[in-house]
């Protein structure tokens, strides 16, 4: 199977003591062992005895605490899931202070902040990297390798910032739209159990609701608040009533909070981090996906109707790491911009984002006014193919598939 090489990852593996952290089955253990150096991977079990992956040798941890002073003096050790080991290896790692090459992985984020909270005694021990999904850079190089061009080509690059969807990509690629369903219906619920599961929290009902409240289009926490008050979850219709839901949805890395641009106070959109979890908890909200499932034919058609959506935030992500800038969203009256991001609070990128095969010159003129009408250093207009435009908009940039292969690159 071909890798999907992460530029995040590739600069940093060789630093001596690593720590990375992120959600379950954004790839961080696949990738430290076929991309990474070490001499013993060990995986710590949920009974709290240690696995080395490649003997498989089964060490209990006062046998793995006598051993690793050892053992990193003769290569890397990697430590999986170090989260479920306590006192006394983390006591034994103050001692080593540093000493030869260590890489420990965690899929808990609420453990991370524990780990190197201003009271820990390791905090500053490690260089510290969030996993999450594949940088959409990463994922334009990956499909565009596989020989796949055009619009297809962004859309499965969309997707597969799921690294777990790489095989499927690979092996189905143009068809995998049909194909998908079946993975999602049997995985997401799956994987979302498994998150709340490795950060210790226990998926209720108001948390699956808010998961298909967000994915249904409720975006501020007074719409979702709404929503679940409508479904008898909550006992008061306010936003503070689902503040600590959303809160710790976002610590675990299933949901984002994006700034709302022009607002004297602090106020944010939340959405999901995935596209792919977004979507099964799309079908799930309007059809009971998870308990009956869909035809592959509607599965693909609900798809294409949210893809635009999804491209959207694939392209401002891209954009958002290609100029190192945070996105926000506008919160000026009767004026919706698709991408914004802004540099030391002044918007620097403004764009819009017409994911169809054919912009008529009325579409492209409104574009045109909507952009200058925002005090912006630079704006752009995405769509699949520049060569299908009626026109060169006026004192816009038109980025389409080809640019983002070339800017993949960078």
């Amino acid at each position: 199977m071909t890798i999907i090489q992460r530029r995040e990852l590739d600069r940093i593996l060789g630093i001596r003591w690593l720590l990375l952290y992120g959600r379950r089955k954004t790839g961080k253990t696949f990738y430290v062992r076929e991309r990474g150096h070490y001499s013993r991977y060990f995986v710590v079990t949920r009974g709290r005895s240690l696995v080395d992956i490649e003997s498989g040798e089964e060490l209990t941890i006062s046998e793995f605490t006598r051993l690793l002073p050892y053992m990193v003096q003769s290569g890397r050790i990697v430590v999986d899931e170090f989260h479920r080991l306590d006192e006394p290896f983390f006591s034994l790692l103050q001692g080593l202070s540093g000493r030869g090459e260590l890489t420990l992985i965690t899929s808990t984020r609420h453990y991370f902040r524990r780990f190197i909270g201003e009271n820990s005694p390791l905090l500053g021990l490690f260089h510290l990297l969030e996993v999450g999904l594949v940088d959409p850079r990463d994922a334009v190089a990956y499909v565009a390798g596989l020989g796949i061009k055009g619009k297809t080509l962004m859309e499965l690059a969309c997707l597969v910032q799921e690294p777990w969807l790489a095989q499927t990509v690979e092996t189905m690629k143009e068809k995998t739209f049909e194909v998908l369903g079946v993975v999602l219906r049997d995985y997401v619920p799956s994987l979302t159990g498994e998150i709340f599961t490795e950060e210790d929290k226990e998926l209720s009902q108001r948390y699956f609701a808010i998961l298909e409240a967000v994915a249904g289009g409720k975006r501020t926490s007074g719409e979702i608040a709404s929503e679940l008050f409508s479904r008898g979850l909550i006992e008061k219709n306010y936003p503070g009533a689902v503040s600590q839901y959303l809160e710790t949805l976002v610590g675990m890395g299933l949901l984002e909070k994006v700034l709302l641009y022009g607002k004297r106070r602090k106020t944010y959109h939340y959405r999901h981090v995935s596209p792919v979890i977004d979507f099964a908890f799309y079908l799930n909200s309007k059809y009971g996906f998870f308990e009956t499932g869909l035809p592959e034919k509607s599965i693909s058609q609900h798809l294409q109707e949210k893809m635009p959506l999804y491209m959207e935030t694939f392209f401002e992500r891209f954009l958002a790491r290609l100029y190192g800038l945070q996105p926000v969203k506008i919160a000026l009256p009767e004026l919706e911009v698709d991408i914004a991001l802004r540099r030391h609070k002044r918007l620097a990128l403004v764009g819009e984002v017409r994911w169809k095969t054919k912009l008529t010159k009325k579409e492209l003129r409104s574009v045109e006014d909507k952009l200058s009408s925002l005090d912006a250093e630079r704006r752009f207009l995405v769509v699949p193919d520049r060569f299908l435009l009626p026109r060169e908009p006026e004192d816009i940039d038109v980025l389409d598939w080809r640019n983002f292969v070339e800017l993949s690159k960078t």
